[in-house]
């Protein structure tokens, strides 16, 4: 018998990857110079299983880990479920914690009448299901969402999900049952776009290739349109809710009014599964309870993944955590313009949505080299935009201290250093 091999190395396992598994996710992670596997993780910080880099997570896998990784509070909820003897329990029988985080939802909405709520497992079934909820309360069958967005990669999430760079719509010849606004903001295009036959227009409050927030103009229209068309405006906060932008849902910062709202990975904690769609009562009601298995999930919504979205929710929504979010964005920004300065041939300035980042490049192609000499200089970035303006894109939980937003423009004025002497392969390469 053949013996198997071993794999205690991140070598091993990238290699164990590439032979049998997900290979091209490995060999992407390689092109990005990031062979990192995985070890001790806690607050702001990952270690690799040999224990011998530590990062600064500024990814938080797309705000998964958006309080940090391992949250006391959180940790400590999901250790209480456990030891209290819970566990998932049965889909079919009712359970006091469900209600607990439903009500708290409703106290917690950006608008009184997004009252009612479905809790999913993970936001990419939240957007199924928001989806099909329009399908049934417009009687239309066609969704409308912004082509280089991001709202999941299976079922209806996957065909509004238009991404070239992303998307897997015709990777899976899936329905086409949406339509795409190519430019965010552009509410011309929308007015266009948004006919008789669109069911609902999906949207986050940011562009998810830039991170640019979307203007009161263009998302207070969008609301509007909607209102006057019969369609339903469904707002995905997936990335941009739970504290991102320094207020507990970005919908808090525009006078609109979503029929619905998606809220997930961050509901998680990073521990234990958990997203919600939040929606208005009528749409509950017609969607819910009109039909004796409306909606069956094995787990979703079970005791333990809503006692933890609920210690989530008290988390994100202190104002002493919101208060941070607000003064380490501004500080963080301050010190990576001051970077931007010392290297003009390289970087033009950041953006910032809260702690969503965007550092401007000044060439497209050095994007990538410099993703892989901030993450030589200890700094995992969330990614490099794929559309202009170009951007490396920075993401870190909202927990992050001044001094640890020393560390990541430290590392980015390195990294500049690093990218400058390979300045003419980079250049050669656009």
């Amino acid at each position: 018998m053949t013996q198997a091999k071993t794999l205690d190395t991140s070598a091993d396992i990238f290699n164990a990857f590439i032979e049998r598994s997900w290979r091209s996710n490995a060999e992407r992670q390689l092109a990005k110079g990031a062979e990192f596997v995985i070890g001790r993780r806690e607050g702001v910080y990952l270690w690799d299983i040999e224990g011998d880099r530590r990062l600064i997570d500024c990814g938080a896998g797309g705000g998964v880990h958006a309080l940090g990784h391992r949250h006391p509070a959180v940790l400590n909820a999901l250790r209480q479920a456990l030891d209290d003897g819970r566990d998932t329990g049965l889909w079919s029988v009712p359970n006091a914690e469900y209600l607990k985080l439903q009500d708290r939802l409703a106290e917690l909405a950006p608008k009184p009448w997004l009252n009612r709520s479905v809790v999913t497992l993970c936001s990419t079934l939240s957007v199924d299901l928001a989806t099909m909820f329009a399908f049934r309360v417009t009687k239309r069958q066609r969704m409308l969402a912004y082509r280089h967005g991001y709202h999941g990669h299976t079922g209806f999430a996957a065909i509004v999900t238009g991404s070239p760079e992303e998307g897997i719509i015709d990777h899976y010849n899936l329905p086409t049952h949406a339509d795409f606004l190519e430019t965010f903001g552009d509410v011309d295009e929308l007015d266009r776009k948004l006919t008789k036959n669109i069911a609902a227009f999906i949207i986050e409050p940011m562009d998810y290739e830039t991170f640019a927030p979307a203007s009161k103009e263009f998302f207070e229209a969008a609301s509007r349109l909607c209102k006057e068309r019969g369609i339903l405006f469904i707002v995905d906060e997936t990335r941009a809710g739970l504290g991102r932008t320094g207020t507990l849902w970005a919908t808090q910062q525009y006078d609109i009014e979503p029929a619905m709202l998606i809220t997930g990975k961050g509901l998680s904690g990073g521990l234990y599964p958990a997203s919600a769609v939040l929606m208005r009562e009528e749409i509950y009601e017609e969607c819910m309870n009109q039909h004796r298995f409306a909606y069956i999930s094995s787990l979703g919504g079970n005791e333990i993944s809503c006692l933890v979205a609920a210690q989530v929710l008290e988390v994100a929504s202190n104002p002493a955590l919101l208060e941070n979010v607000k003064s380490v964005s501004r500080y963080l920004t301050a010190k990576i313009n001051e970077v931007c300065g010392r290297h003009p041939d390289i970087l033009t300035s950041v953006s910032s949505f809260g702690l969503a980042m965007s550092i401007g490049l000044s060439a497209r192609a050095a994007g990538r080299t410099l993703y892989r000499e901030i993450f030589a200089q200890g700094v995992l970035c969330h990614s490099v935009s794929e559309i202009d303006p170009p951007g490396l894109k920075l993401f870190p939980p909202l927990v992050l201290t001044n001094k640890q937003a020393d560390e990541i423009a430290g590392a980015l004025d390195r990294a500049c250093d690093k990218v400058r002497e390979g300045k003419q392969l980079w250049r050669e390469s656009a």
